[in-house]
């Protein structure tokens, strides 16, 4: 080895001995940023090489006091040295600098940094998140946080709320509850107006166990002096669905944890708890929550109401379930038709109509829509109990009420009242349906006026036809062409011509049997037997009509020819039989 090789040696040995004594200095001062520069100062005032060592502790320095302007110069002079700066100091170069105020840049040195899948380390993480979340970068800050939690780190307090009110805008469920769990956990205060928003997000979704965590961790929270207790409406929310589900035991633990929890349950939690005795079809449980609260002058709401009358009648308890519809017309809530119709019609068949007719009176008193099926039964009822006076009465409301405005619903106080003798009153029955333009059904028509014809109250039959045929309604032909043949037997053929109209109003056509009802009224039919001798006597008009005024219209014939022949089923110019001939 020649003498300059060794010279070189031992002045490279010298260097590398210099710049390792440097090193330790500038590690030995670390924290001291003054000293430091006075070392790296006395390096270059000896001309001592500045290697990446030295610089980069230097930089490190920097950039943990935050000095951007110096740490960029550092920077250069790496870059002099061909030395690129390592992916975790970069994100201490973007943290600096958006300590700086430059944000925008620093979020770009992140970007860039992210698209090239270099993370940041563990500690420079929460600075990064806050960075991510002031440029509303959410997706990145989310990747960010899940990582925090997977290490058991905590954001800032203002990166949680961040975070929180981007999961609720987003609707995001697993999210949500992940970010209050870590606040609580970090015991950063959880603001109070932010959980029953949560909550009843969770409900809207379906998330009842999320929704119970979240309650679970407020509560924790509250007990921590971190929030208040969830509000009434939060846990309203979350009681109401449990019990939509009837899962009794689930609504009474979240009660118990209330109350535990130094809260009141109140009238809104109470019918909660009563809601899901309902929604478990438990008709003892419901009832001993229901008394309850009335002791405690807590009053169930219209919804439970109508729920204790469904449970109630579903268990064959009508006197329960009567008294719940009375205080449901006492305090206002409006009662579907089927609800009361259910509860009247078993009140009828239990207790009798006396019970009924005053929750009758007061649902239309307080303009309720009827029960149509129930109307109709307590009308049939009053007129079974020949109660006629009040059937009709009862059928005038239904009527203004427009709960019965059918002609079939007034067909057996129609045949009631000429049962009972009442004619005028039918009648008069049915020219107010017909004021109302009610249209009478043809099958009762049918049945009053044959009923007339058989009573021989012929103007009875003729102004119930007369009134019925000014709403278009007819009574049969058979029916028609009985009291055709009654006038005719009673010669007269005005009102046999009267009768011809309305069958042809009917839709019949007139055939030779109008004919012959009409030859018959009017004589030209023979009435008395061959003159075979000079006192035989005339059939008079009342005879035929007492020997056939029981003969149904439209009879077949009889063959023997001692028969009064049927006016339709006898030849025009058989002479008929007298009646005393008929009897002897």
């Amino acid at each position: 080895m020649s003498m300059e090789q060794s010279t070189e040696q031992a002045m490279d040995r010298s260097a590398a001995e210099t710049s390792d004594h440097y090193v330790e200095a500038l590690q030995r001062f670390r924290g001291d940023v003054r000293m430091m520069e006075q070392v790296l100062a006395t390096m270059i005032e000896r001309g001592a090489p500045r290697t990446e060592a030295h610089l980069g502790l230097m930089l490190d320095e920097y950039l943990a006091g935050r000095s951007l302007r110096k740490a960029r110069a550092i920077i250069g002079q790496l870059d002099e040295l061909g030395v690129s700066i390592d992916p975790a100091r970069q994100y201490d170069v973007a943290i600096a600098t958006a300590t700086s105020g430059s944000a925008g840049e620093a979020v770009e040195i992140i970007d860039r940094l992210m698209a090239q899948q270099r993370d940041p380390s563990p500690g420079q993480v929460p600075a990064v998140l806050d960075l991510m979340l002031g440029a509303r970068r959410t997706p990145q800050a989310w990747s960010l946080f899940r990582r925090m939690r997977s290490r058991s780190q905590r954001p800032s307090p203002d990166a949680h709320l961040a975070l929180l009110i981007d999961a609720i805008q987003r609707r995001a469920a697993k999210d949500s509850v992940a970010v209050i769990t870590s606040m609580q956990e970090a015991g950063h205060r959880i603001p109070d107006a932010r959980i029953a928003p949560l909550v009843r997000m969770l409900v809207g979704l379906g998330q009842l166990e999320r929704a119970l965590e979240v309650l679970a961790v407020a509560e924790r929270a509250a007990a921590a002096g971190q929030c208040a207790l969830p509000s009434d409406d939060a846990y309203g929310a979350v009681l109401h669905a449990l019990a939509a589900k009837g899962r009794v035991d689930d609504v009474v633990a979240v009660a118990q944890r209330l109350t535990a929890s130094g809260g009141t349950l109140s009238s809104h939690h109470r019918n909660a708890v009563l809601a899901a005795s309902i929604a478990s079809a438990d008709f003892e449980a419901a009832w001993t929550e229901t008394e309850r609260m009335w002791a405690d002058a807590c009053l169930p709401t219209g919804a439970n109401l109508e729920g204790l009358l469904d449970l109630s009648l579903a268990a064959g308890n009508v006197a329960r379930a009567a008294g719940v519809l009375d205080l449901l017309l006492v305090i206002g809530v409006p009662v579907t038709p089927q609800r009361s119709g259910a509860v009247l019609r078993a009140e009828m068949a239990a207790d009798g109509l006396d019970r009924a007719l005053p929750v009758a009176a007061t649902l239309l008193d307080q303009g309720l829509v009827f029960d149509r099926a129930t109307a109709r039964d307590l009308v049939e009822r009053l007129v079974r109990s020949r109660r006629l006076d009040e059937a009709r009465s009862w059928l005038t409301r239904f009527r203004s009420a427009g709960t019965l405005t059918q002609g079939r619903s007034y067909g057996s106080l129609l045949t009631a009242l000429v049962a009972a003798k009442r004619v005028d009153d039918a009648v008069a029955l049915l020219e107010e349906m017909v004021a109302g333009r009610i249209r009478p059904e043809q099958a009762d028509l049918a049945r009053l006026v044959s009923g007339r014809i058989k009573a021989a109250d012929i103007d009875a039959a003729e102004r119930i036809l007369a009134a019925a045929s000014s709403v278009g309604v007819h009574a049969d032909e058979a029916t028609l062409r009985e009291l055709m043949w009654t006038h005719a037997r009673r010669s007269d053929v005005a009102a046999v011509d009267r009768i011809g109209v309305l069958l042809v109003a009917s839709g019949v056509t007139p055939d030779e049997r109008h004919e012959k009802a009409r030859a018959w009224a009017s004589g030209e039919t023979a009435r008395r037997l061959e003159d075979s001798e000079a006192g035989a006597s005339e059939v008079s008009a009342s005879e035929v009509s007492a020997s056939g005024a029981d003969m149904p219209a439209d009879a077949a014939v009889d063959a023997s020819p001692a028969a009064v022949p049927p006016a339709e089923a006898a030849p025009v110019d058989a002479p008929p039989v007298a009646a005393s001939d008929e009897r002897g």
